[in-house]
Formats: C-alpha cells, structure tokens, sequence
C-alpha cells in the first residue's frame, strides 16, 4: 500500500522536522527565484546549521532534495519542491543559464558547441533556455547521471 504523498505546501515543515533529526538546527520557507519556469517551488533553507547542507558542493542538500521527492512522491516538475540554501542552486541556476547563452552564441558562429559533463537539473535549464530561442536544438549525449549537452544552429 502507498503511503499518501507529501503536498508542496506541507514540504517547509518536514525539512525542518528531518533536519530536526539531524540535530541541525535549520528554517525553510517559500522564496522565489525569479523564474518559475527553471525553478519552480524553491524553498529557501536558513539557520545557524543551513550551511552544513551547502558543503561538499551540496551533497548533503541534495540528499535531503531526494528524501523530500520521495516524500512527495510527484514526479510531474512544477509540483515538485526544491530546496535552496545560501542561494546555492539559484546561483547555479544563473550561471547555467548565462553559459547556455554564450553556448548558443557559439553554436551561431561555429555550427554547434557542446557542454562537458551537466547534471539533468542543469541540461533541463539549458535545454528550457534555449527553447525559448528559435534557431537551435539541443540534445543530450552520453550515458549515466552526467552528461554532455550539444547545442545545434538550426
């Protein structure tokens, strides 16, 4: 039998009460991030311990990013959570999507331009990035978690 999923509006509540099991002593809220479309439904993650979650390039966030998923149990993209701590993803988030500018200004020039290795949250910014600009596919390439992304001139 499945247990009833976690609603969006309940997430703030079990990630304090799961970083209350790990002795942290952490806050989360609903923050914006200034486009829904690339990060919707951002929880803001604060206190004395927060930063604790950010070290080691955020493995321990996204630890806690997957338990709160599984909690959830959606797998539809805007009705899922997605924890933030110290704008940590949000800071990516900008940076991917300045890269994927300068990807598509490349691709213009030289035909294509391929990104190393990306995570599938930061290939679906760019992918969602470039979709909104007429003239080039993307697609990813590879096996496995990581990556790499083409950007093609149409």
């Amino acid at each position: 039998m499945r247990k009833a999923a976690l609603p969006l509006e309940q997430v703030p509540e079990r990630v304090a009460q799961l970083c209350g099991h790990l002795g942290l002593k952490v806050t989360a809220e609903p923050g914006p991030s200034g486009d829904e479309t690339l990060f919707p439904n951002r929880i803001v993650l604060d206190g004395p311990d927060a930063h604790w979650l950010a070290a080691n390039k955020g493995l321990g966030l996204d630890a806690l990013q997957f338990l709160v998923h599984e909690a959830q149990g959606e797998r539809e993209e805007n009705r899922q959570a997605y924890l933030d701590v110290q704008s940590f993803r949000l800071f990516r988030m900008k940076e991917v999507v300045a890269m994927a500018a300068m990807a598509a200004e490349r691709a213009k020039t030289l035909g294509s331009y391929t990104f190393a290795s990306l995570s599938p949250r930061e290939r679906r910014w760019v992918h969602l990035v470039l979709s909104r600009q007429p003239g080039f596919t993307t697609e990813s390439e590879g096996t496995g978690t990581f990556k790499a992304l083409k950007v093609s001139r149409v």
